[in-house]
């Protein structure tokens, strides 16, 4: 299985709720399917590719938010530490930011033998890079795409690992 970062966007009201303690299921609830983004094992690589950061990164790094960011909601163990809350501002700055990321400037940073000295997870020796990037782009658009709708509507972002 392994450590699937996800993503779930959330107006004022559900974030209130959720804090709340009334709705903390609702991350997997059907009603709110679309709402929830599976970016599976390529959370530890965009961060490594857009802070050059293993781990932590400086509060003021905008980029540093997109996976690592956020404050915790207390209580809420998910797995692999607590979900995180991105507020409605932070989400349309990182939205624009990631709006300047194409594919040559992302390949630009993407380096497997870089991630395999500084153990990233989950890349090994025998990773191809190429079938590797194909896989973290891949889901890097997909979070790149997320972040504009949550902006574009206004929204919070709450992420985890699980």
């Amino acid at each position: 299985m392994g450590m699937i970062g996800y993503y779930f966007r959330a107006n004022e009201d559900l974030v209130n709720q959720i804090k709340s303690g009334e709705n903390e299921d609702v991350f997997y609830h059907e009603d709110f399917e679309n709402n929830l983004l599976d970016v599976d094992k390529s959370w530890h690589a965009i961060h490594f590719v857009l802070t050059g950061q293993v781990w932590d990164a400086p509060d003021d790094e905008l980029l540093s938010h997109v996976v690592m960011g956020g404050q915790p909601l207390e209580d809420m163990d998910m797995g692999y530490g607590p979900a995180r809350l991105l507020e409605r501002d932070l989400v349309k700055n990182l939205a624009e930011a990631l709006d300047h990321w194409d594919e040559a400037s992302f390949r630009e940073k993407f380096h497997v033998k870089d991630m395999i000295e500084n153990q990233v997870y989950p890349v090994m020796d025998n990773k191809d890079e190429e079938d590797f990037f194909e896989y973290v782009w891949f889901y890097f658009l997909e979070l790149k795409n997320f972040f504009k709708e949550a902006a574009d509507r206004n929204e919070y972002i709450i992420s985890y690992i699980a």
